[in-house]
């Protein structure tokens, strides 16, 4: 193999390991938020109104439920407890981390699938250079 195929072959190999690092960190991005929208939904949570008062205890936005009736969040919590875990920031998160979560994808498959092209014709010039001496 000449001297500009190598550099050109090390290039596509280098092109490939950066779009295969880009969508890791797009699909990292993506998964972080996942797990935070995930930990708000989840987890139960207090609301500070100052120092002279008692904070409000709120349950979880999914385990709020004690009866067997389906009741409101609104209704079973309080509206603190619903104003404060609003549907509006953890609905645009989620929005926000589709894109994400798809652009780390396409990116990470570019680059494992220029990565293995790259190995094929290395291995397919290889095999050639063998049969021929």
């Amino acid at each position: 193999m000449n001297s500009l195929a190598q550099v050109y072959d090390r290039e596509f190999r280098v092109r490939g390991l950066r779009e295969q690092g880009w969508g890791r960190g797009f699909m990292a991005t993506a998964a972080l938020i996942w797990l935070w929208v995930g930990y708000l939904l989840v987890f139960p949570f207090s609301i500070d109104r100052g120092e002279r008062f008692k904070p409000v205890e709120c349950e979880s936005r999914a385990f709020h439920q004690d009866s067997d009736y389906a009741v409101s969040y609104l209704k079973d919590e309080g509206e603190r407890c619903d104003a404060e875990r609003d549907w509006g920031p953890i609905v645009a998160a989620l929005l926000l981390s589709l894109p994400l979560a798809s652009l780390g994808t396409g990116l990470y498959v570019s680059g494992t699938s220029a990565l293995r092209t790259a190995k094929y014709a290395a291995e397919i010039t290889r095999l050639n250079a063998t049969k021929e001496v």
